[in-house]
């Protein structure tokens, strides 16, 4: 075989023998749903239909499924298993049985070496640590696994109160997941008397276990999740509805209060103790009344004479005499206002700020 990845991730290859060659052409959306990679020099075993491709006039293989030749036996082999066993009705979806939805005991098939135990262990934990694990380990590849997978599910069906089991393994070569092919095996999980839930492999291996399951989840973790409910949102929900009747059990407290408070303040009105309340509290915002108007007036009212007391202060005599002005008096006490009233030789006084002066006329100069 001689094979070439396109970029658009088309793969074109020529299958060829002694006798001739056919191209092949193996679309990307076929391709990435394919483990096996074509690679020059590999034998395969190709699945698809012939067309003609017409750019150039030559017929090729529209290629939807790859395998290695060395497999095709069992591959025909496992084929013809899932014929009968799908006649047996054993894949029929009218016998799956719905996962429990709130499970308290579960039930685990799986190696007690690696990491799916520990993992689905740390999935439940985490999600609701009531629910309690019964483990079954058993082989999971190789020599005698399958008898020890039946062996286990025995086992469990004989547990009480068991709600749901979980078969699992983790990835693998398609030889390291025969044992999950095995007819044996999947008619024990048939007749299991709770139902079924298969974790086996990774996402892209599909066993017959799997078809045979309730429930098939494509990892052993994704098992764990799907059969243990998260009992945070039922916590959530459960906080929820709490919430909610707590609400409407304040609302009807407050509408009663309410109808209460309202009747009782009908009675206190029409009762006389409530009048003269009334009467007293008109007594009492009248008063508040005249406070804040006292309280206003009586600044307003020292403000006016400050500034009344300014403006006399402004207008009194004894004031322009202490910027250095002076009043003259004659001495029958009178106010001389001009010199022509003042006579050569008259006694006068001068008043100033602080005091008064005795003063004799020499002589009058009157302005023109």
């Amino acid at each position: 075989m001689q094979a070439r990845t396109a970029p658009s991730g088309h793969v074109y290859f020529t299958l060829k023998d002694s006798a001739g060659q056919l191209g092949c052409v193996l679309f990307a959306r076929e391709a990435a749903q394919i483990a096996l990679t074509p690679r020059n020099g590999a034998k395969v075993l190709v699945h698809g239909y012939v067309e003609m491709y017409l750019v150039d006039g030559r017929c090729q293989i529209r290629v939807d499924d790859l395998r290695p030749a060395g497999a095709g036996d069992a591959y025909l082999r496992l084929e013809a298993l899932k014929r009968r066993l799908t006649a047996d009705g054993l894949f029929a979806l009218e016998r799956k049985r719905a996962l429990p939805t709130a499970p308290r005991r579960i039930g685990v098939v799986t190696s007690q070496i690696g990491a799916v135990w520990h993992d689905i262990q740390t999935i439940a934990a985490r999600r609701d640590p009531r629910v309690e694990l019964v483990f079954a380990p058993a082989l999971v590849q190789g020599i005698g696994a399958v008898e020890s997978l039946i062996g286990a599910l025995d086992g469990l069906a004989q547990v009480r109160d068991l709600d749901v089991v979980i078969i699992a393994r983790g990835g693998g070569s398609a030889e390291d997941l025969a044992p999950f092919n095995d007819e044996a095996l999947v008619r024990a999980m048939s007749r299991f008397p709770r139902p079924t839930v298969s974790g086996v492999g990774h996402e892209t291996d599909v066993t017959l276990c799997d078809l045979v399951a309730d429930i098939r989840a494509p990892t052993p973790s994704a098992a764990a999740e799907l059969v243990v409910p998260d009992a945070r949102v039922g916590q959530m929900a459960a906080e929820r509805h709490m919430r909610r009747i707590s609400s409407r059990a304040r609302d009807a407290v407050v509408s009663r209060r309410r109808r209460l408070d309202t009747a009782h303040r009908l009675i206190e009105r029409r009762a006389p103790a409530s009048r003269v309340a009334e009467y007293r509290q008109r007594l009492d915002e009248g008063r508040r009344v005249l406070d804040r108007a006292m309280a206003r007036l009586v600044p307003e009212r020292r403000r006016r004479l400050t500034s009344a007391k300014r403006q006399l202060e402004s207008l009194s005599p004894l004031n322009v005499l202490g910027r250095g002005y002076a009043i003259v008096e004659g001495a029958d006490g009178r106010i001389r206002a001009s010199a022509a009233a003042l006579r050569d030789g008259e006694q006068a006084r001068l008043r100033m700020r602080d005091g008064r002066a005795r003063i004799t006329v020499d002589g009058v100069e009157r302005d023109a």
